[in-house]
């Protein structure tokens, strides 16, 4: 009996391809705000996510089909800045990092090279030889004051998904869907957490290979100052686990950040060999 190729095999690599057609086009268009932040808009808020949103139940990753509270969405926008590349200009990696973002992307596939932010400063044309060391200091300043401010909603976000973990396990007349969504939300959440732990750590890979260059190419007084804040920076990625633990915040001990799936977290694949990099 000759065999016949399944037409559900056909139709779902076509569909993927369809979707994956579609991922790409929006994310290579979707328009930033302020701050490193998506602009707040109908491809932005909606497109997007709901695209995501598909993508990663194919993927069987968790997905919830709760709306956000207003923590949970304050807590995304604060860590947005800390999980995208800090360069607005470094366009190819703005672009992997936002399909990670929205969950286009397999996290784990899409993961913006921090070396990128190393070769935008270097292209950067400057009429003054102090004015990148400037740049990189007041990009780590802006690293180090979100830091606090998105462990504090984390913490608070964390509490609710106690809050959110008791009325499942009380609650008689739950549904399977519903804990289903419930807990899909707060292993969202944990990850929220766990990809801005990641960026920080990619964003101190960055800084250091750009002030490694421009040591070498242009040494200035002010690299003192950028060594300065990126140990600083460095030292608050230390405390980055003890305050999204809720130390001092939360009554009650710890809160768990690495919950989620294995193989849900983002993790910095092997890098291709080191390409020099010429200051302009």
């Amino acid at each position: 009996m000759p065999h016949h190729r399944k037409p559900s095999g056909l139709r779902r690599a076509a569909r993927w391809g369809i979707l994956l057609s579609l991922a790409a086009s929006l994310a290579a268009c979707a328009p930033q705000g302020d701050f490193g932040r998506p602009r707040e808009n109908a491809l932005n808020d909606e497109a997007m996510p709901w695209l995501g949103n598909h993508l990663a139940r194919l993927r069987e990753e968790p997905v919830s089909g709760y709306s956000f509270t207003d923590a949970e969405r304050e807590m995304r926008q604060l860590g947005y800045g800390l999980m995208m590349p800090t360069h607005p200009a470094d366009r190819a990696n703005q672009f992997w990092a936002e399909l990670r973002r929205t969950r286009i992307g397999d996290a784990n596939r899409f993961d913006p090279d921090p070396r990128g932010y190393c070769r935008t400063l270097a292209r950067e044309d400057y009429r003054s030889s102090k004015a990148r060391f400037i740049r990189m200091t007041d990009d780590i300043r802006a690293d180090r004051s979100r830091i606090e401010p998105f462990c504090t909603k984390a913490v608070e976000v964390a509490e609710a998904d106690r809050v959110r973990t008791g009325a499942m396990n009380r609650i008689a007349t739950i549904t399977a869907a519903e804990r289903r969504s419930g807990e899909d939300r707060i292993h969202e959440n944990r990850t929220i957490v766990r990809w801005v732990r990641h960026g920080l750590e990619q964003h101190v890979q960055a800084y250091r290979c750009a002030l490694n260059n421009l040591i070498v190419a242009t040494p200035e007084v002010e690299a003192v100052m950028a060594e300065r804040e990126l140990a600083a920076l460095e030292a608050d990625i230390l405390r980055f686990d003890q305050l999204c633990a809720g130390a001092g915040l939360v009554r009650g001990g710890s809160v768990a950040v690495e919950q989620a799936p294995r193989g849900f977290y983002p993790a910095t694949p092997r890098q291709p060999p080191e390409e020099p990099i010429i200051i302009k």
